[in-house]
Parts: C-alpha cells; structure tokens; sequence
C-alpha cells in the first residue's frame, strides 16, 4: 500500500510541476509559433502536440535543466516540421494559402526564408561566445571591424579573422540544415 501511495505523491508532483510548466509557457510558446506560422489553428496544434509530447516524457523532468530552452527548441523544430509539411504536400499548402489568400509561389519563399531564419539563428548559437559576439556587432548592428576591435579590446585582424570563421562556419551550417534551398 505504501509503494502504491509514494508512486501516486510522485506522479501528484509530475502532475502538478506539469500544470506549472503549462500555464507559465503555453501563452508565449503560442505566440512564438503564431508570430512564426501566421495561423492560429496550426499555432494551437503545434502548442497542443509539444505538451502532449512534454507530459509523455514527465518522468524525465528532472534532467532537464532548462525547461524553457527545451520548450522553445520543441516548438521551433515542430514548426519546421510544419513548414516542411507545407512545402511538400500540394493539398496542404493549397489549403493553408487559401486560408491566408496569399500567393502560393510567394509564400513558398516565405517557407524558404522562415526555415533559413532557424537554421542561420541556430547555427549562430552554436558559435563560440567571442565569434557570436564579434558576429552579431557587425552582422546584426553593422559595426565596423575598427569599432568592434575597440570595444572587446582586441586586434581588427582578430575582428576580421573570427568574422570569416563565423561566416564559413555559418554557410557551412544553413547549407546542411536546409533541405528546401
């Protein structure tokens, strides 16, 4: 009777940390996947499936170390999915443009851009933290390699060094990760 009682406190306590995960991260995993996929339908079913597959592997939480990481990373590779989906199956497409009345061929880029946007923002994290740096302060807010080398207090050669690293090892990344280009 006891070990039934301690199985029971132990999945009250899975249930309950469940619940806790769900409420705290349901809403922005479903605008994160919404702002991504432009259908509400399709948001809410991809939201629906990453907690069904959370509440499925629950015995595990305790070895996950960050829940909102894993969270978002189902979200993003259950989006891909979805985006792969539509890019592959004719009727699904078809009903999802006709949905949003956009022009197929166009939105067919749009697909294509989206997936390139998570593989290139991916393979980004993945670089080593001075190369993302160096990465983003030219990339994302165009700085120039003299600017950046004063600011991290290092050589522009370095700048220029750690820059082409990035770059190769981010065309590198998008070009395997990406099935659709």
């Amino acid at each position: 009777m006891k070990g039934k009682e301690i199985i029971n406190g132990e999945e009250l306590l899975l249930q309950e940390q469940f619940t806790a995960y769900f409420r705290l991260y349901e809403y922005p995993l479903y605008c994160f996947a919404l702002k991504t996929i432009q259908s509400e339908l399709l948001a809410r079913d991809i939201i629906q499936e990453v907690f069904i597959k959370l509440w499925t592997v629950r015995d595990q939480f305790s070895a996950i170390t960050n829940i909102e990481d894993y969270l978002y990373r189902m979200v993003r590779n259950k989006v891909v999915d979805v985006l792969r989906q539509l890019a592959n199956d004719r009727r699904l497409r078809a009903e999802y443009f006709n949905d949003h009345q956009w022009e197929e061929s166009r939105t067919y880029d749009n697909i294509v851009a989206k997936e390139y946007e998570f593989a290139l923002a991916e393979a980004i994290n993945q670089l080593p933290p001075q190369r993302r740096i160096i990465y983003q302060l030219s990339q994302v807010e165009g700085r120039t390699r003299n600017e950046i080398a004063e600011e991290l207090s290092i050589s522009p050669s370095t700048v220029k060094n750690q820059l082409t690293a990035a770059l190769s090892y981010l065309r590198k990344m998008v070009a395997g990760q990406i099935k659709l280009f």
